[in-house]
């Protein structure tokens, strides 16, 4: 469910050095390190096409895992009635991302106010609601959290709140750094290919590593398997079920660390880009993010162990 054929992973021996000495210098304590202060939101607006752009200042630079880029464009729109996106990228260089030729969707807007401009008024926690996700923000320091409307469900919230488990988001050349809140009941299935002792739900304690690939002898040049960096969430909400998803998608290895009351993405690369499927069942789940990221090739007859077919069918 997880996984397909067509990946999108390439990564450079150095990248993987990086990733691997980053991830033991942060882990080597039982306390995570905390790298920055975070940013701060100083501008933004809505956009022609519905959504809204805005514009974040690092708060405090520092060169641990390299320099912190300066300044980020966000981006978010609700791109159907359960889908939401939220995109962070360098506001003023391009980055690698995943290509939208080889994974058709909507193009981020672009940035059309000038950089630094920040409003008179301070901005304070802001929402941007859609007919069932809703996206609501703290500008300093940045967070944001995405909200079910139906029952008042928090789904993702990127705040650190003063947590131990984890810090402000980070956004580096080649370390990048977010991390969700969760509540204790939540239970949590995805982020294949691995193979763990208790399947594909995931258990806290040990990080989830996403650096998978398998090209074919007889496809040169061709990366045809990876990972999908996406997890289903399973809670009872008032006595029933409800289900949500969250897909990052970011095609540089990643170290995905769940503590059981949070997780955090720990990424070599490229940007930010959020999809928030709203279910809220598993089936209707599966049905938002094959609708974004390609549907399934039907199962051939012979797949079925239909071989022994009648003329009357083969006609």
């Amino acid at each position: 469910m997880f996984s397909s054929t067509g990946s999108f992973l390439s990564l450079s021996v150095f990248s993987v050095l990086v990733l691997l000495l980053s991830f033991y210098q942060v882990n080597s304590s039982s306390t995570p390190t905390k790298i920055g202060k975070g940013y701060r939101l100083i501008s933004i607006e809505e956009t022609p096409g519905g959504g809204i752009v805005g514009v974040l200042q690092v708060k405090q630079k520092n060169n641990i895992y390299g320099p912190d880029i300066p300044l980020l464009q966000l981006h978010v729109k609700h791109e159907t009635q359960d889908r939401l996106r939220v995109h962070i990228t360098d506001a003023e260089k391009q980055r690698w991302e995943v290509p939208y030729d080889l994974l058709p969707r909507e193009k981020t807007q672009a940035l059309k106010q000038t950089i630094g401009r920040s409003r008179k008024n301070p901005i304070t926690v802001q929402e941007y609601s859609g007919s069932e996700l809703i996206f609501s923000y703290i500008a300093d320091p940045f967070s944001f959290a995405v909200k079910r409307k139906s029952n008042g469900q928090t789904l993702f919230n990127s705040s650190s709140d003063g947590s131990e488990s984890f810090g402000e988001m980070v956004f580096k050349d080649q370390y990048l750094e977010i991390s969700t809140q969760l509540p204790k009941d939540a239970s949590l299935y995805g982020l294949g290919e691995n193979t763990q002792p208790h399947g594909i739900k995931l258990y806290p304690g040990d990080p989830y590593t996403l650096y998978t690939t398998d090209i074919s002898a007889i496809n040169l040049n061709a990366d045809l398997y990876g990972s999908h960096p996406v997890y289903m969430d399973l809670r009872k909400v008032k006595g029933q079920a409800d289900a949500h998803a969250v897909l990052l998608l970011n095609s540089n290895g990643m170290d995905v660390f769940y503590r059981g009351t949070s997780l955090t993405y720990k990424i070599i690369g490229g940007v930010f880009d959020f999809y928030f499927f709203s279910g809220p069942t598993p089936l209707a789940v599966v049905d938002q993010y094959t609708s974004l990221i390609g549907r399934p090739a039907p199962m051939p007859y012979w797949a079925f162990g239909m071989i022994l077919l009648s003329p009357l069918v083969l006609s």
